[in-house]
């Protein structure tokens, strides 16, 4: 096992014989596999088994309210991800009708899948996104964007009340003139 944390190893199996159930010898690799394979995490694994009397080794659980810390490897994936994904939708975009309220529908999309995973990254993609936003409402024809449910709701969560009021203002003065 070049990858176990012999220290929390040993912690692990002190624990086990103080609450008499100590590790079999068949059964040792085994334990030994599965705490290795928590990475730089063992320890804190370890500790958290012990802390809640736990016999075994679990994934390290996230308090309420607490956000899980994530290695460079996983951050690096996300970061990869998110960027395949941002290059499909560029794609999508580029051969989509490009008027207004088809932006916007991509727009929702991206909203979608940035709150549905929030990561360190969230508020900074939230806030260039609000920004985009912002550029195709002016060019979208108001009353279309209030008969889209999903898009009228986006409007009120990034611009709030007063900036949906301004988009029924305008939505009047476009039936008006228009």
């Amino acid at each position: 096992m070049h990858d176990l944390d012999e220290e929390a190893w040993e912690r692990y199996k002190a624990f086990r014989k103080a609450i008499k159930k100590p590790i079999r010898e068949v059964s040792e690799n085994a334990a030994k596999l599965k705490l290795s394979r928590f990475g730089p995490n063992q320890a804190a694994v370890v500790d958290q088994s012990v802390a809640n009397g736990w016999q075994g080794l679990f994934e390290l659980k996230v308090v309420k309210g607490e956000k899980p810390v994530k290695s460079e490897k996983q951050i690096e994936a996300d970061r990869q991800a998110m960027a395949d994904a941002n290059a499909r939708c560029e794609r999508y975009w580029d051969n989509l009708e490009p008027t207004a309220i088809n932006r916007l529908k991509l727009c929702e999309a991206l909203w979608a899948r940035y709150t549905v995973n929030p990561d360190a990254d969230t508020p900074e993609r939230l806030k260039w996104l609000r920004d985009v936003i912002a550029l195709h409402l002016r060019e979208a024809n108001a009353k279309d964007v209030l008969c889209e449910p999903g898009l009228s709701t986006m409007v009120f969560v990034f611009f709030g009340e007063r900036g949906f009021n301004r988009l029924k203002e305008r939505a009047r003065a476009e039936t008006v003139n228009g």
